[in-house]
């Protein structure tokens, strides 16, 4: 029996490079897309993320997403449904669709991260979101709640403090 991503493509990329011209600033946080929905025939993204010192996003939960969180350098604390926890190098962390939950770096270094999203789909909101950003001095939080709104994403609060 074939697999159902048997007609995909095959592909390699350096350490710098992603599946997006240039990284995408997603608020302060530089990120490559990996893997777009489109390399898996929807069934994944990948990103590698840069979080600088303090820094994360706002709390917010996903009705479309699964996603998981594997940290590369750095400390992270990941909130997930009121319960919090810190995750060192090697440390990841899974949001089912449906739990509110946020990740900060409390640290003065800058943390990496990998973070997969199932079903595919999410590389198109960091595109939009990077996309209605930039080159603004100041996010344009009332647009980047409607991005979010249109894919299914809530948002529920600051972030983690």
């Amino acid at each position: 029996m074939a697999s159902p991503l048997s007609h995909l493509t095959a592909l390699s990329l350096a350490p710098e490079e992603g599946r997006t011209p240039q990284p995408l600033d997603i608020l302060g946080q530089f990120t490559l897309v990996k893997l777009a929905s489109a390399d898996t025939g929807g069934a994944a993204a990948v990103f590698h993320r840069t979080v600088p010192p303090i820094s994360g996003p706002a709390l917010h939960r996903h009705s479309r997403e699964d996603e998981w969180f594997y940290i590369l350098e750095g400390d992270l604390t990941f909130e997930a449904d009121g319960s919090r926890f810190a995750l060192p190098a090697g440390g990841s962390g899974l949001a089912p669709r449906g739990t509110a939950h946020a990740f900060q770096n409390f640290t003065s270094t800058t943390a990496k991260l990998l973070v997969m999203t199932t079903p595919g789909g999410f590389s198109d909101f960091f595109a939009d979101l990077a996309a209605a950003n930039a080159g603004l001095a100041t996010p344009d939080f009332a647009r980047s709640e409607q991005i979010m709104n249109d894919y299914g994403i809530e948002l529920l609060g600051p972030p983690l403090s």
